[in-house]
């Protein structure tokens, strides 16, 4: 069966080029029967916090992924130990003991002389004395995967196609930090292996750490998953999408709280670098049946926030009351009911605008002053009950206007607004007696 496997770390808010590969993940395992696998990365113990992975569920709860099987991987340390101590046994990783700092010396001196970055196994030479000694002094070492530096990793990726990686050209990876840790380079791939991963889906920025694991796979003897490496997004504006603070109206938080429609980040996020057309896919059946990665561009997709909200403005206009029904209750709007929704969904970016509207029809407004003979007509010709089409064909005879010089003023008086929605629908919900309110109050307006 396909299993697939969406790992978020929490370690701070979801943004838009998580939730994509989430998407990606989740459409192929569908799309293939299979399953979607949520395991949550808090092996960096210090930097994981419950806030965090209690808001990644959220997210993923309110965009309407859901999860076949879920894991911790602070649940698998038991397993990480074993496994480390099966490689440490065929002689496949070792300690390492220099700091930070010399390892950052090393790098630069490696640059500027014009040699490749590469870790140049310096504590594979130490004695097990020299081992001893730096340890009596308090030294604790790191551990690193002897990679098969004389291979060439290769893999035949889902998106890329053949890509072939010389073992030799990167570093023996860090495992174990000196804490005791687990890297998530090892973490994963145990893991992987124990859940019985068969498709691993991800940013193109991994490649160079699939070639690591796929070593660090076959050390462990564990099967071999198959790749899909997507292009990362860039933003429009400038935006980090990878931004992981607060602030970042690319984090899915900030969506959330700003009223943009999932549906529309689904539509967006599973056609970018497609050439589908993300306002044609309007259901998920139709976004997993032409999903796939022989669609996907090389290039790296650009993400417009902006496309976000006009798609979220078109979904909200085709939802029903039924739809949104719980959305109004929640925005404590009195007068909900299907004609109000059914009268102003047109003209809304976002469903908390319908507080907006449901202030200008129902509760007083900032008057603007129109012109007071005509005003006056509106207020002769109106009659009760309200017969809207009557009292314009009435104010149009008795006043000589017609069209935007006709109906603009009297969007004026009733709304207040330049704009809005279609003025009968208006009309109804208002009533005779809020709209003879209004026109008197225009007329006995001073300003």
């Amino acid at each position: 069966m396909t299993k697939v496997r969406f790992a978020p770390s929490p370690t701070g808010l979801l943004h838009v080029g998580n939730i994509r590969i989430a998407i990606l993940n989740y459409l192929f395992a569908r799309k293939n029967e299979g399953k979607f696998i949520l395991r949550i990365d808090d092996t960096d113990l210090e930097r994981s916090t419950k806030e965090s992975e209690d808001s990644i569920l959220e997210d993923l709860k309110w965009m309407g992924i859901q999860w076949d099987e879920f894991y911790r991987q602070s649940a698998n340390f038991e397993k990480y130990v074993n496994a480390a101590e099966h490689l440490k046994s065929i002689g496949r990783i070792y300690p390492c003991y220099e700091t930070k700092e010399e390892l950052s010396l090393k790098r630069k001196i490696q640059m500027s002389g014009g040699i490749p970055p590469v870790y140049d196994r310096e504590s594979l030479n130490l004695s097990q004395k020299m081992r001893e000694e730096k340890e009596s002094r308090g030294i604790v070492p790191h551990w690193r995967f002897k990679l098969d530096d004389d291979q060439v990793m290769e893999w035949n990726d889902l998106v890329h196609g053949k890509i072939s990686i010389p073992l030799g050209s990167i570093s023996d990876p860090i495992l174990i930090k000196p804490d005791g840790s687990f890297v998530y380079t090892f973490a994963s791939a145990v893991d992987d292996i124990n859940m019985g991963i068969t498709h691993i889906i991800r940013g193109d920025d991994h490649i160079t750490n699939t070639a690591a694991q796929i070593n660090i796979f076959k050390a462990l003897a564990g099967e071999l998953p198959q790749f899909a490496h997507v292009p990362l997004m860039s933003s429009f504006d400038g935006q980090d999408v990878s931004k992981r603070s607060g602030g970042s109206s690319l984090s899915i938080l900030n969506m959330r709280e700003n009223g943009i429609d999932p549906w529309s980040i689904w539509c967006i996020l599973a056609t970018l670098g497609t050439s589908h057309n993300a306002n044609h896919l309007n259901n998920l059946e139709k976004l997993i049946e032409e999903f796939s990665f022989e669609k996907m561009s090389l290039s790296s997709p650009k993400f417009n926030l902006e496309e976000v909200k006009l798609l979220t403005k078109k979904i909200i206009s085709e939802k029903s009351f039924d739809d949104v029904k719980n959305d109004l209750q929640k925005l404590n709007i009195s007068n909900s009911s299907k004609e109000f929704w059914n009268a102003i969904r047109g003209n809304l970016h976002f469903v908390g605008d319908a507080v907006l509207w449901h202030d200008i029809l129902f509760n007083k407004i900032n008057v603007i002053k129109e012109d007071e003979d005509f005003v006056n007509q509106m207020l002769e010709t109106l009659k009760d009950p309200l017969d809207f089409d009557q009292w314009i064909r009435d104010l149009k005879k008795i006043s000589g206007r017609k069209g935007r010089e006709l109906f603009h003023p009297i969007r004026i008086v009733l709304t207040g607004t330049n704009d809005g929605p279609e003025l009968p629908k208006i009309a109804h919900l208002m009533g005779y007696d809020r709209i003879k309110s209004r026109i008197i109050d225009n007329l006995n307006c001073k300003l």
